[in-house]
């Protein structure tokens, strides 16, 4: 399991997530709180978050030295595509141990 700092062009992706063997367990929005991943256990190379009710996002990405990059689209009416990148975070405890 690893834990991994989400940024993207839409605020509702900027969170966290958590990968498992390149499968995506959760993601959490800052904004937006938990998300449904779509397929369950879907690969972070290609997967589809959802916040409640609120509007589907799919993520395409590849994996880079520190985590993954790619793009996500909004699967809304104007079919907008941003940014979307995933970078290994490091758990307090391991900071403080490499201190």
């Amino acid at each position: 399991m690893a834990n991994y700092t989400t940024t993207s062009g839409f605020s509702d992706l900027v969170g966290s997530m958590v990968v498992t063997n390149n499968n995506v367990d959760s993601y959490t929005s800052n904004t937006q709180g938990s998300g449904t991943i779509s397929p369950t256990g879907a690969p972070v190379t290609r997967f589809t978050v959802r916040f409640g009710s609120g509007r589907a996002y799919n993520i395409n990405a590849t994996a880079n030295g520190t985590g993954f990059n790619g793009s996500a689209n909004n699967n809304g009416p104007e079919a907008d595509q941003q940014t979307w990148e995933a970078t290994a975070s490091v758990g307090e405890e391991a900071a403080t141990q490499k201190a």
